[in-house]
């Protein structure tokens, strides 16, 4: 079935989902105290999760594949993100202050080389640069069609 790459991810979220779902029955259902009734048929369920695992790859691949043409912007958002992580964790306290941990001495002065305003405007911009290269990601995606089998049994 020829789908689009935004589609196509959609489903693969719905499918690692499903797959989670099953690996859980046949964990939590296999061993029942004897006699009692087995709510569901492990054996099928480790067949369907099998098909399913099955699917998932091959999903992947066609998606990795139509995605050649993107993937340096999807590295480069992830670079963005985790430069936005680190920015966050700044410590941009700069002059005189009482810090919760020197509660009971006298303030004390901070020197940030990095302030405050600084970082926020290189948050800022990373934000925009994440937007600006995910309009891109985007347009691809609701562009590019892959041909995958979507199985009924992930709905």
């Amino acid at each position: 079935m020829k789908i689009t790459l935004a589609r196509a991810l959609k489903y693969k979220n719905r499918l690692v989902g499903k797959i989670a779902a099953v690996t859980e029955s046949i964990k939590r259902k296999n061993s029942i105290i004897k006699g009692a009734e087995r709510e569901v048929d492990i054996d099928d369920l480790a067949v369907l999760r099998a098909k399913l695992i099955k699917n998932l790859v091959q999903l992947k691949t066609e998606i990795n594949r139509a995605n050649g043409p993107i993937v340096s912007d999807i590295f480069q958002i992830a670079e963005l993100k985790s430069e936005i992580v680190f920015l966050n964790n700044i410590d941009t306290n700069h002059g005189k202050s009482n810090r919760d941990y020197y509660r009971d001495a006298e303030p004390i002065e901070f020197e940030a080389s990095m302030r405050f305003n600084e970082v926020e405007a290189l948050k800022t911009a990373a934000n925009k640069e994440i937007d600006s290269i995910q309009e891109k990601i985007d347009k691809h995606n609701h562009s590019t069609t892959i041909d995958v089998v979507v199985l009924e049994d992930v709905y």
